[in-house]
């Protein structure tokens, strides 16, 4: 079994609609064609572009200085004294086939404050409202008085994605946020909510949504001793834990059946936290190595597990066997359990306890077996 350790929460979130300058990645085979001259062709004037593009240095040019002008525009472009170059966004431009082309609207956006994601926004889309004529004139106004009672100051989250150039978190191209008005409205999330799964000690942070994986990221990962420390210490445990030999030092009578055989517990976590990227949903440390917290407890383990193997007549060679079995996780402890003849005596005298057990023990001593 996988020894990760894996945190999750839901990923809190507002959506707002807003008024504001967004552009979009759009695919602009025309913009392509002027950026691949510019690159071909650095500090080219916009008659040279002309000629190379249409064929025709004097008639067309009106058409290349207006693309070349968009260039510009898009700040794909730069000029000076009609000497055209690329920038390094018109580079990249071209290297992804894709513009960012500013559209200035309504938008929705969804953002969030999620230290363990590298930004904000998790989804962006332009909002259409509808038009009077589909609800009524008359609605329509008083739905607008309305929403403009309800136009707020956005809060610093929403602007703080003022000048990202960013793929948004729950998927789509890239987009750039270059302006974003003071205010505006929060609206009501829409669809399933958002959920981190944070493996800390393989450094991988998930996003879902329902059982859709929608945005994978790599970070640091977090050695599995320290989110041990750290998490066994939330829940009051460190100074039972040895760290060199991560076994968790537990009471006997606190221990399952389960427990007791195999050595090993689930150990619940009922907020852990890590600092500074805040709290996570409970969860379970599976599979930790338990011991005994005291020689008392160390003594009554090691009698139970002795009892507990005798299953058959316990003949002088078996017994020895049990024994030892029973003593193996305790041989730090400075103790022994009774040989075959004292624990068949100290059955006998309790009477009052004797059971299947006891009886593979006594008869077999009684037997010389």
């Amino acid at each position: 079994m996988s020894q990760d350790i894996i945190l999750k929460r839901e990923i809190k979130t507002e959506s707002w609609l807003i008024q504001g300058e967004i552009a979009l990645a759009d695919s602009r085979p025309e913009i392509n064609c002027v950026l691949q001259f510019l690159q071909d062709y650095p500090n080219a004037s916009s008659a040279e572009c002309s000629e190379h593009l249409f064929g025709d240095k004097i008639g067309r040019r009106v058409v290349a200085d207006r693309l070349l002008n968009i260039c510009r525009l898009y700040g794909l472009a730069e000029s000076n004294r009609d000497q055209y170059r690329l920038t390094e966004s018109g580079l990249i431009a071209l290297e992804k086939d894709q513009i960012l082309v500013p559209e200035d609207g309504c938008w929705s956006l969804c953002v969030c404050h999620e230290p363990l994601l590298p930004h904000p926004l998790l989804t962006i889309e332009a909002h259409t409202e509808p038009s009077a004529a589909s609800i009524g004139l008359g609605k329509n106004r008083n739905e607008l008085n309305e929403r403009a009672k309800r136009l707020v100051e956005v809060p610093q989250l929403v602007k703080d994605v003022r000048g990202l150039k960013v793929e948004p978190i729950g998927g789509g191209s890239e987009v750039r946020v270059d302006k974003i008005e003071l205010k505006g409205e929060r609206i009501s999330p829409q669809g399933k909510p958002y959920y981190i799964e944070w493996n800390v000690t393989d450094g991988n942070v998930d996003v879902k949504r329902g059982k859709d994986l929608i945005f994978s990221r790599r970070v640091e990962p977090i050695s599995r001793q320290q989110v041990l420390k750290v998490l066994l210490h939330s829940e009051g445990l460190l100074e039972q834990w040895d760290e060199q030999t991560e076994i968790l030092s537990v009471v006997f009578e606190n221990t399952t059946e389960s427990e007791r055989i195999n050595m090993k517990r689930s150990v619940s976590v009922k907020r852990p936290s890590v600092h500074k990227l805040g709290s996570f949903d409970a969860m379970k440390l599976h599979n930790i190595s338990i011991s005994a917290l005291t020689e008392l407890d160390a003594k009554k383990w090691a009698e139970w597990r002795l009892e507990k193997n005798i299953n058959m007549y316990a003949t002088n060679s078996k017994y020895q066997v049990w024994r030892e079995k029973a003593l193996e996780p305790f041989k730090s402890w400075n103790f022994t359990l009774p040989d075959r003849a004292e624990l068949a005596n100290q059955f006998w005298t309790e009477e009052d306890q004797q059971n299947q057990h006891t009886w593979h023990v006594i008869a077999a001593h009684d037997w010389n077996l």
